[in-house]
């Protein structure tokens, strides 16, 4: 018995050194094997493992720079522009599911559709009444940018370490002469990258 007490003393101090215990959660060493495995899940959860909707490897790994998935989701970007009709690319923005879950604010829901559902809109109404002739706009290329930057979880920004480029270019053309449309900020998500400011 007084063996299984010091084996249970010594996992709760390894938990706790490794920044792991939760003291709000830390029982009586006689509290048995189920309360050692509730609280080595608990501090796996808080280490950010995927269990529970935590960050998915996918969110660690740096994103392809370029995909044929990624080039369509812009060429309807170009005809959300064109057509003045931001309902065209919302495969193109930043999800709200995905900003709810990795943005530290009140309501990120909320936070989503002011600064960045109706922020884009705004952005591509702009870019649309200010490109002479965009109605006939045609998608030539797509290059994101080049200073890609893992973000460091912060309060009231994203809580995961999501990768961030600014300055990707939308090349296009109207009646044969090239434009280009830059993409102030995109962010990366699950692998692939969406827009969360378009200017």
């Amino acid at each position: 018995m007084a063996c299984g007490r010091l084996a249970q003393l010594a996992t709760l101090i390894a938990l706790a050194m490794t920044g792991c215990g939760d003291k709000s959660n830390a029982a009586a060493p006689d509290g048995g094997d189920s309360a050692l495995l509730s609280r080595a899940r608990d501090a796996s959860t808080d280490a950010g493992t995927h269990a529970d909707g935590g960050p998915s490897p996918d969110d660690v790994v740096m994103p392809q720079p370029a995909t044929e998935e990624l080039s369509a989701r812009m060429r309807h970007l170009l005809e959300a522009v064109a057509q003045n009709n931001a309902d065209l690319a919302n495969d193109a923005l930043f999800p709200r599911d995905a900003y709810v879950q990795t943005r530290d604010a009140a309501d990120p829901q909320k936070a989503w559709e002011k600064k960045l559902s109706g922020a884009f809109r705004r952005a591509v109404e702009r870019t649309h009444k200010r490109t002479k002739g965009v109605e006939n706009a045609k998608f030539v290329a797509f290059e994101l940018g080049h200073s890609l930057v893992q973000l460091t979880p912060k309060k009231h920004d994203f809580k995961r370490p999501l990768w961030r480029v600014k300055h990707s270019k939308l090349t296009f053309s109207i009646e044969g002469k090239e434009r280009h449309l830059d993409i102030a900020e995109m962010t990366a998500w699950r692998g692939a990258w969406y827009v969360t400011r378009l200017r």
